[in-house]
This record gives C-alpha cells, sequence and structure tokens, in this order.
C-alpha cells in the first residue's frame, strides 16, 4: 500500500534531439521578442474581465429579478463564468505560468477553491500525475474513472463498456458536482499515489483550507440564494444541479478529447520502469489540439484547446500558445512525427466518442471478464 513504482523517461537519440530542436526555438520565440514567457497586459484583462463577470453574475443571481426558471437559467450563467474564470485565471496560476513569482501564482491559483475546488488536490491530481505520465496506466488519474467508463486499453473490460459512448456523455453531466461534494474529500483523506509521488501526509493547513473554502463555496452557492431570494429552496438546488450538470459537460467537451482521442497512444514502460519515449514526444503522441485556427476559441478557453504546448511546456503563459503551437507542428513535420489535431471542438469530441466505443470492445482489453 505504501509502496510505489517510479517510471522515467528515456527515448533514442533521434527524439532526445526533436525535444532539444523544439525546446531551443521555443526559447528563441521569446528571446528574439524581448517577452517574458508568463501573464501579458493581454493576460492581466482578461483575469479582470472573467473576475468581474464572476462578481456580477452572482449579483444578479441574488438580485430577486428572476421567476423561478429564469432563476435556473441565472445559475448557469454564473456557472460559466466561474468556469472560463478557472480556464483563464487558476488553470495557468496552478502551473506557475501566470507569473515569475511563486506567491502570486499561489494566490491566483485559490480561484480554483473560490469555485469550490480544491487548488492543492487540483495540482496532486493534474500537474503531479497526470501532466507527468499522460495516458500511463497505473500513472495517470485522469484515464482512472469509475468501472463504468474504460478510458484505457489497460482498464479491466466488462459487457457495459460496449455501450459507454452513448452513456459517456449523461455521465459527463456529474464530473463538478462529485469534485465539490466527494472528489476533494477523497483526495485529501484517502489519496495516496499521484505519478511518482507517494503522499501518506498532508500538510494540516491543506485540511483547514479546504474546510474554510468549502464552506464558504456552499455558503454564497446554497445558503445565501435560500435566505435573500424569495422563491421556494427547491428551485435553487435545481439552479445549482442544473449549473453543475451543464458546466460538468462542458469540461468534458473541452478536456476529454485531447487525449482520449482517436490516434493518441498509451504508453506503458519495459521492465526496467522507462518509457520508450523521451517526455516531449510522449507527450506529442498522447496529445491532440482542435481548433488551431480558431482565435476566439483558443481566447475562450484559456488555450486549452492548444494542448500539446500546454502539456510540453506547462510554465507558458497560454496567451503564447498560438503561435508556438505552429512551432510545435512545423518541428514535428520536419523530424517526421505525427502532429495531432482536429478542426473543431465537435469533430473532436465526435472522436472522442468513437475512440469511446473502440475501448468499449473486448478486442481492445489485455483481462477480459465476463
Amino acid at each position: 500500500m505504501n509502496e510505489i513504482t517510479v517510471l522515467r523517461y528515456k527515448g533514442t537519440e533521434t527524439s532526445r534531439e526533436f525535444g532539444q530542436v523544439l525546446s531551443h526555438r521555443v526559447d528563441q520565440y521569446f528571446i528574439e521578442r524581448g517577452i517574458s514567457k508568463h501573464a501579458n497586459t493581454h493576460m492581466i484583462l482578461k483575469g479582470v474581465l472573467w473576475f468581474s463577470l464572476w462578481i456580477g453574475t452572482y449579483l444578479l443571481l441574488i438580485s430577486g429579478w428572476f421567476s423561478p426558471l429564469g432563476l435556473v437559467a441565472m445559475f448557469v450563467v454564473h456557472g460559466f463564468a466561474q468556469l472560463f474564470m478557472t480556464y483563464n485565471i487558476a488553470h495557468d496560476a496552478n502551473h506557475g505560468a501566470y507569473s515569475s513569482d511563486p506567491k502570486v501564482n499561489r494566490f491566483l491559483s485559490c480561484v480554483f477553491d473560490l469555485v469550490g475546488i480544491s487548488s492543492y488536490i487540483w495540482r496532486l491530481l493534474h500537474n503531479t500525475s497526470h501532466h507527468s505520465f499522460v495516458n500511463v496506466e497505473g500513472k495517470d488519474r485522469a484515464i482512472k474513472s469509475s468501472s463504468l467508463l474504460r478510458f484505457s486499453p489497460e482498464e479491466q473490460w466488462s459487457r457495459n463498456h460496449r455501450y459507454q459512448h452513448i452513456y459517456g456523455p449523461v455521465l459527463y453531466l456529474l464530473p463538478t458536482l462529485y469534485w465539490v461534494l466527494v472528489k476533494d474529500f477523497y483526495h485529501l483523506f484517502c489519496g495516496r499515489k499521484y505519478g511518482n509521488r507517494l503522499v501518506t501526509n498532508h500538510p494540516l493547513n491543506e485540511y483547514v483550507f479546504l474546510f474554510v473554502t468549502k464552506a464558504f463555496y456552499f455558503t454564497y452557492m446554497l445558503v445565501i440564494p435560500i435566505m435573500v431570494l424569495s422563491v421556494a429552496w427547491y428551485w435553487i438546488v435545481l439552479g445549482f444541479l442544473a449549473m453543475h450538470a451543464c458546466i460538468g459537460f462542458h469540461i468534458a467537451l473541452i478536456f476529454q478529447p485531447t487525449h482520449i482521442t482517436e490516434g493518441t497512444e498509451y504508453p506503458h514502460p519495459d521492465e526496467e520502469g522507462f518509457l520508450t519515449k523521451d517526455f516531449i514526444l510522449h507527450v506529442l503522441s498522447t496529445t491532440a489540439d482542435y481548433s488551431r485556427k480558431k482565435p476566439f476559441t483558443t481566447w475562450m478557453l484559456g488555450g486549452l484547446n492548444l494542448h500539446i504546448i500546454h502539456h510540453m511546456f506547462p510554465t507558458i503563459c497560454h496567451v503564447h500558445y498560438r503561435p508556438l503551437t505552429e512551432i510545435i507542428k512545423e518541428t514535428a513535420e520536419e523530424f517526421g512525427y505525427r502532429y495531432r489535431e482536429n478542426e473543431t471542438v465537435f469533430v473532436a469530441f465526435l472522436a472522442h466518442l468513437r475512440m469511446l466505443k473502440s475501448l468499449g470492445q473486448p478486442t481492445q482489453s489485455k483481462q477480459q471478464s465476463a
């Protein structure tokens, strides 16, 4: 229970050369322009905008101006303000990409905590586990789901997985609700293994901070509306649930096609614990972009559609992703490696559903169950 298998990247001489050339070109992009890899004025203004929308939509939510159905709709609008605030502020901050000052990043990462998600648990699950070992069974917590969904060919197969491409989108309505109610608490009290890291004890302040911020979240999202609005309490609860259903599905729509999609690989280590590709090429083979030519999509999603550059260089702020993605694409083609992309988010999500269907077949399993 307290043991962990440590994996390492090895790669070939060619793959290491690809990584070195690409890293040099990315560095040169910033040097030649004399700009920082972190946030610029545009990024700061984006942050101010989304933070203002979070406050503004909440004030409208508790204004009492809406009918019960209008209130439910306003919950959804506010939920998307929360969501885009995390995409455009907290995600970069939690990767150390917003500022060169760790204190600024840590402060802004608390945007996650404002919307009911522990920034500390996020870093363990997302940075330490997922980013370190994308699509590696037993290491990447992002491909570890319940028995209802099979995200990896290494996972145990069962008959219900034949239909996961059909019922999967319905389950995608639940992730954020599960996260704010259960997931953070589970990982704080029961979680142990994250990538190559074994966590046996969490800092005491993280326990305190989680309970305080959860209390804050449920107070402003449920208690205050119930106290100040004249509608029946169940309309507020319905609005809260509708909000999480909408933003939960949106998160799945945005994130799932970046790794669990047609053409991406699921590497596994050799007997000595080495992954056969170096880190940069590993990311290229396990990750896909979409909507590369759609600036507005990139702007709204905080660059999450350009996922390859994000995984290769997570400490670079997303406002720089579009030109850097072109560098990745050109360098990959120069070395004969495949750059994976889909034209739009909807095309990407359909590719994800086809991948779910493929993973739902027994021929995709090393271990099958009756």
